[in-house]
């Protein structure tokens, strides 16, 4: 494994990490949730050099979060739209919102608060949810290994498995 790079790790998270990790990753997809598509939004709202901007957002690209796209009235002008995969990433970035909100407020309030369009009414959280719709706690989770799981993922599985055990 190279330094810096996850990309020989058999993990979902550090899989996930390879692809969105890096620190500018997450506000460049917020700006794109709020409506910016084009290099010079991204560029003045981030404040972002063009040099970094321009390796971020071709990475996006080859990740398959986000599309380039031509402008259909100029040529010259390029949109980077958020492709299905980059929509998943919401409510990775709602909780991180949250997560935010609740653990590093400001000190004069809340900065953002996430409602509902239709109602106006503040959104519950993100939430993990049961097959019936019930809000899970972790406790009340099980990850176990997968078919394609190393045996790195196995002995971390037997790891958590002592862990709960040994607690109840």
């Amino acid at each position: 494994m190279t330094k810096g790079s996850f990309i020989e790790m058999n993990c979902p998270i550090a899989q996930t990490l390879e692809q969105v990790g890096e620190w500018w990753t997450f506000v460049i997809l917020r700006d794109a949730f709020c409506g910016a598509s084009r290099f010079q939004e991204f560029q003045q709202r981030l404040g972002i050099s063009t040099n970094v901007l321009t390796r971020r957002l071709a990475r996006l690209v080859d990740s398959g979060i986000f599309t380039r796209e031509p402008s259909e009235t100029d040529a010259r002008v390029v949109h980077y739209r958020l492709t299905p995969k980059g929509y998943a990433l919401y409510p990775i970035l709602t909780a991180m919102t949250m997560w935010g909100e609740q653990w590093v407020p400001h000190p004069d309030g809340a900065r953002v608060k996430l409602i509902e369009r239709a109602t106006g009414a503040p959104i519950a959280g993100v939430h993990i949810l049961s097959a019936d719709g019930r809000a899970l706690t972790p406790e009340e989770i099980d990850t176990v290994a997968g078919p394609a799981a190393a045996e790195r993922t196995h002995a971390l599985m037997r790891m958590r498995e002592e862990t709960i055990n040994n607690d109840e």
